[in-house]
């Protein structure tokens, strides 16, 4: 069934210091099914943020038209969880009232929320602050804020991007095990195709800006996924496939900011 459609959406923003509008993306269209994780990868510039933004009704499509569960997109989405690549807890907030935040007081909301914590293995730290965790925690905390609501899809822009490379795979290990466990709908924006590969059933691949679905891969490795997929020939294959893609998208978008910079 599906969850996410998107029918030739564009967006365009005003042009700094000129007239006129940069068209950042578009034409996209796609679809998500219900509990489908899907990647999307691309040139910096490209939209990637942008589309997620769109998803969640934070910013209107410029043209085109997004629905979710067959309703029209045109405000925030409550049903839409998010996590940015900042942490973006409260840090006036212990870590149990940062991952409680939107829900009603209640034991209701206790239980959610130890549940939560012991997933994200922060249970002995739900007393901390903020600053008295690594970024790898702060960064599990805000992934179990955003699960908490139990949203319908969760929107991840790029949110490991700033861990180290061994806590990111480890958290990359703890969201492949929650999404096999709530099967929830999600859409991750990364650079990295590893953790693409690694993370999802479908990688959509962008063009430089105006960003446009270039190509849409299949990921055929069997869950649950291990750690070392990462060194299998078929992983090695794909990403290079993937690879040989980008690299002619982000050339193409490092003249388009040559071109910018000459207007």
């Amino acid at each position: 069934m599906t969850k996410l459609s998107l029918h030739d959406v564009t967006h365009r923003y005003p042009a700094r210091g000129r007239r006129g509008s940069i068209e950042a993306l578009g034409p996209v269209s796609l679809s998500v099914g219900d509990g489908e994780f899907v990647a999307i990868i691309g040139p910096s510039g490209c939209g990637k943020s942008t589309l997620l933004r769109l998803i969640a009704g934070l910013d209107g499509p410029s043209a085109g038209q997004i629905s979710l569960n067959g309703r029209r997109v045109t405000a925030p989405v409550p049903e839409c969880g998010m996590v940015f690549q900042q942490f973006a807890l409260f840090p006036w907030l212990s870590v149990r009232r940062n991952v409680g935040f939107a829900l009603r007081p209640g034991m209701a909301r206790e239980k959610t929320v130890d549940r939560l914590l012991d997933a994200v293995g922060l249970a002995g730290f739900a007393d901390q602050f903020p600053a008295q965790l690594s970024g790898g925690m702060q960064q599990r905390a805000a992934l179990a804020r955003a699960l908490a609501p139990d949203p319908e899809i969760l929107l991840l822009d790029e949110p490991f991007g700033a861990l180290d490379q061994q806590t990111r795979g480890l958290i990359q290990e703890m969201l492949e095990a929650l999404w096999r466990t709530a099967r929830r709908t999600m859409l991750l924006v990364t650079h990295d195709i590893d953790e693409a590969l690694y993370l999802a059933d479908r990688v959509l691949v962008m063009s430089a800006r105006p960003g446009t679905i270039l190509k849409e891969v299949d990921v055929p490795f069997p869950r649950p996924r291990a750690p070392t997929q990462r060194t299998d020939s078929a992983h090695a294959a794909l990403k290079g496939r993937i690879s040989d893609i980008l690299r002619a998208e982000v050339m193409a978008s490092m003249e388009s900011s040559r071109d910018d910079r000459d207007i």
